[in-house]
């Protein structure tokens, strides 16, 4: 843990808590805004202590509609500190926003909140009604100030900052211009706030005397508000420098026993006992290389536990906020490419970064970013409205820092940390409780008499994986497992069953387990205060003109693109099974009369029958031709007494008959077949020895189960050559370029990146994000019309 060096105006020894902060969390998505269907690609940050993490494994995340209802829960992998996925806006969905939650299990901070993420979703349904919002007239903004003294508190006969903070009644910022003038009607100073509502004045209270503010705003209305009596006591303000920032205290009293509370972040710096006199200020000065940037919130108490005054400040304010110098060659016209390079102004810092460029017909939004979301939301006690826009107007930005209501967190020291670690498969056996009482005390009886100890077959395959491979495993008394070493990533297909034959036809299912449940039941978390966004009235005029997914029908209508699926399970297998017997089969452009798939059967799952019998069962007719993986048989022909259940001897030639009918996976009939001159036939085909499923009729649970968020490369469309830009169809591209996996060595640029206009070329939003190896924030975002 850094050291802190705490100067006074001769030196004390101040004990601190070491803490390793709650992680804060950022998520970059490529775009702001999403159509129903879109795709979402994302990168997290995870930071610990302001850095990049190295020890967090697991990022869990919830995706949820906007009345908090979860539909998606999954995890994702992160690699020194970073993570990168994607997920899928349901294309049904019908309303207008999206929420991400995402967490760690690093910390289990008492007052340990999720990271919050919104999302649009822009609705083609043009009588919406909430897409626009309505103009109000001035009149109707219920226009307000706040008055705080720095520190909270007034003190009689010294200097004072009174901060100033003018809104409507949405808690939008506003313009506003006043006077401060004393009860008796004497000014004393005007102010005037900046875009953001803020401003500050400088006065010294007199002992008794009374304030007022005089102050009007957009609509030229007067209003008038009383400023707080100035007291005696104690009061703490804040000096930042580029090298320090150092804490003050100050009282008006002769002599004063106070406790000084100092946290930064989520974690407690320092507290102290000192004694204030009069006119004498206390200096405390921290070294801010020593310090990780965040809020400090510094607290000063009475020997009762009182609050006398308190003072927030953001450590690293006009030092963590890093822009990157871009260089840009713009393409023109249609499909026409563009070249990007990134360099970090200071040539010392390495970062790691992502990058997006969004079609300039898609709304963006501004308001936050990746500096809000680890810094600023996390402290808040409420969700902060527009934080970056406001960060950006104010002139003083200690003094919005001020103006914030924070959180008063103290998360617990590095001794009760959580060690993260790679998630593994768990499962457990379900059956009914009458049964499995039997199953287990069966299954202890033959371990006892079996000298090598066996349990149950478990098969798994992953996306990337041939075939299946294969595991025995024990369970316990309550039917429950796990797989050592098994990590799964997206999807990933399993098959559970029994090895001891006593066991194999008992019924049952497997419930798996990849995600903590504890971790997993932790309801939806959505900021206090939060308010839903409007989408500004100038989409419902444009957004024809950015959705990838509509088409214009004879009438001229704009409608959704859609696509008619109608392959079955069955279906799915049908052509499987043509591909799978393409050589064995008789050429025919005759489509079979009947095409029977006996593993489909439910019958045939349930009980063994021969193929004799399943003929006889299955085919309209009788009598008729046979052909066995496309050679005929002529002992079976209708000409013969030996057609299906006629008596018969079974000889080499027709003893498959009475093979088990899970041996042959495709059966086809004709009424009429031209190489039997016309008469019916029956076209039988055989697997290969290999390829019997033996498990027929043995009770199996096949699933397929999802862990790990997969890591898949988003793909770059290219305009290489004329010839493609030319032959490809008309590019609605929203997401121009996203990459997720940039990073920039110290005193080096990034490569040189290449990314290409859609077919409107109207122009674009190139949005940069990221973390340097001091902990800078990374920011960067230009329209390029």
């Amino acid at each position: 843990m850094r050291r802190i060096l705490l100067f006074f105006l001769f030196l004390f020894l101040v004990k601190t808590t070491t803490a390793q902060q709650h992680p804060a969390i950022y998520i970059h998505t490529d775009r702001d805004f999403y159509f129903p269907g879109d795709t979402v690609w994302f990168k997290g940050y995870v930071i610990d202590n302001g850095f990049l993490s190295a020890s967090t494994l697991n990022l869990y995340i919830k995706i949820a509609e906007e009345n908090g209802q979860t539909y998606q829960q999954s995890v994702a992998l992160v690699s020194k500190g970073i993570t990168a996925s994607h997920f899928v806006v349901p294309a049904t969905y019908p309303g207008q926003e999206l929420f991400i939650n995402a967490y760690t299990k690093m910390i289990d901070c008492p007052i340990q909140t999720c990271y919050f993420k919104r999302i649009g979703v822009l609705q083609i349904d043009s009588n919406h009604a909430s897409l626009t919002t309505t103009a109000k007239s001035s009149s109707d903004q219920n226009y307000q100030i706040n008055i705080s003294p720095e520190g909270g508190v007034l003190l009689s006969e010294m200097e004072n900052q009174l901060i100033i903070q003018s809104h409507d009644g949405h808690g939008y910022p506003t313009v506003a211009k006043g006077n401060l003038i004393q009860e008796d009607g004497k000014s004393l100073t005007t102010f005037e706030t900046d875009s953001a509502g803020y401003a500050q004045i400088k006065f010294t209270p007199l002992s008794g005397a009374k304030y007022i503010i005089t102050w009007i705003a957009e609509d030229q209305q007067e209003r008038k508000n009383k400023v707080q009596e100035s007291q005696m006591g104690a009061k703490v303000s804040i000096q930042s420098a580029a090298d320090k920032t150092t804490i003050q205290l100050m009282g008006n009293l002769p002599d004063q026993q106070v406790m000084l509370h100092a946290k930064l972040g989520k974690r407690t710096l320092f507290q102290q006992e000192f004694t204030l006199t009069k006119d004498k200020k206390i200096s405390i000065p921290l070294k801010n290389e020593d310090l990780e940037y965040g809020i400090l919130q510094v607290t000063v108490q009475d020997h009762t536990g009182q609050t006398l005054s308190k003072r927030n400040h953001l450590l690293g304010e006009k030092t963590m906020l890093l822009e990157p110098v871009v260089k840009l060659e713009r393409g023109s016209g249609e499909k026409s490419g563009n070249k990007l390079a990134i360099t970090l102004p200071d040539l010392g810092e390495s970062a790691d970064l992502s990058i997006s460029v969004t079609a300039i017909e898609v709304p963006i939004d501004s308001s936050t970013n990746i500096f809000t979301d680890l810094y600023l939301q996390p402290m808040a006690q409420k969700n902060l409205i527009q934080p970056f826009t406001l960060w950006q107007h104010s002139k003083d930005k200690d003094l919005f820092i001020q103006m914030q209501e924070w959180a008063d967190l103290n998360c617990p020291i590095d001794e009760s940390i959580t060690k993260d670690s790679l998630l593994m498969l768990k499962g457990q056996i379900k059956m009914d409780k009458n049964r499995w009482a039997g199953f287990y005390k069966n299954y202890q009886d033959i371990l006892k008499k079996e000298p090598k100890k066996r349990g149950a077959t478990f098969g798994y395959q992953d996306f990337t994986a041939s075939t299946m491979q294969y595991l025995e495993i024990d369970f316990d008394a309550l039917g429950r497992f796990h797989i050592p070493n098994l990590i799964v990533f997206d999807s990933m297909d399993t098959k559970f069953n029994q090895i001891y034959r006593k066991l194999q036809f008992e019924p049952f299912h497997i419930t798996y387990e990849f995600i903590d449940p504890t971790i997993a039941h932790r309801p939806f978390f959505i900021p206090p205060g939060y308010t839903p966004s409007k989408q500004h009235a100038a989409w419902e005029n444009k957004k024809w003109e950015a959705n990838p997914h509509v088409t214009v029908d004879a009438s001229g209508k704009r409608v959704l693109q859609t696509v008619t699926i109608n392959r079955d399970r069955k279906q799915r297998e049908i052509d499987r099974l043509e591909r799978r017997f393409y050589t064995a089969g008789i050429p025919t452009n005759v489509k079979p009369d009947q095409v029977l798939v006996p593993l489909l059967d439910s019958l045939v799952l349930k009980r063994s029958q021969t193929l004799e019998d399943y003929l006889f069962n299955n085919i309209r007719t009788k009598r008729y031709e046979v052909y066995l993986n496309g050679r005929y048989i002529k002992e079976l022909s209708p000409d013969s007494i030996s057609n299906i259940k006629a008596d018969k001897f079974y000889g080499d030639h027709i003893s498959f008959l009475n093979e088990d009918i899970v041996n042959f996976p495709y059966i086809k009939f004709y009424s009429t077949f031209a190489l039997a001159k016309g008469r019916p036939a029956v076209l039988i085909y055989q697997s290969a020895p290999h390829e019997v499923n033996k498990d027929i009729g043995k009770a199996v649970d096949e699933q397929t189960i999802m862990g790990y968020l997969p890591v898949k490369q988003y793909a770059v469309t290219t305009y290489e050559t004329v010839a493609k830009k030319f032959s490809s169809g008309y590019d609605e591209r929203t997401t121009l370029y996203w990459n997720p996996f940039v990073t920039i060595s110290a005193g080096e640029s990034t490569a040189e990146y290449t990314f290409f206009n859609n077919s409107k070329a109207n122009g674009y939003c190139l949005t940069i994000q990221g973390i340097s190896n001091s902990g800078k924030i990374i920011y960067y975002r230009k329209v390029f019309r």
